[in-house]
């Protein structure tokens, strides 16, 4: 019994240790986002707040294009406990209909080209990342 387990002990822990490690953030503990937001058929402006807790906002596209207003960087900057320059939030957007869904700058915030628009029936994933954290110059750019 000894052997079995000075044998098969390492094993266990490496096995264990690589299970656990997809729990770790690699974003930082600023943040646990894991939520979902349905905005149903209307445009939406978040806060800073709502842009960090929610991973998925959802729009009903079917019967016309929508928009989704940002807030400013230093809203969702100020609100994590502790940002740094580099640091990247997910946001995923959905347009569950045949319209798109746009997004809308707040201040201090770039938005890529190829997250402005979420095309009809696509579900978009893009990454907040922190430019600038420093108070009253926050920058983040969205990719």
């Amino acid at each position: 019994m000894k052997q079995f387990f000075q044998r098969y002990l390492p094993v266990f822990l490496a096995l264990l240790t690589l299970t656990l490690l997809p729990l770790a953030s690699c974003t930082s503990s600023s943040s646990a986002q894991s939520e979902f937001y349905n905005a149903g058929n209307a445009n939406l402006s978040i806060t800073g707040a709502q842009f960090d807790q929610y991973y998925l906002i959802r729009f009903d596209t079917s019967a016309s294009a929508l928009t989704l207003a940002l807030p400013s960087a230093a809203d969702i900057i100020d609100n994590l406990s502790s940002p740094y320059v580099g640091e990247v939030l997910s946001l995923a957007v959905s347009a569950d209909g045949a319209n798109t869904v746009t997004l809308i700058a707040g201040t201090n915030i770039m938005i890529s080209p190829s997250a402005s628009t979420v095309a009809g029936n696509t579900t978009l994933t893009m990454y907040a990342e922190f430019d600038n954290v420093t108070s009253g110059s926050e920058e983040v750019t969205i990719y």
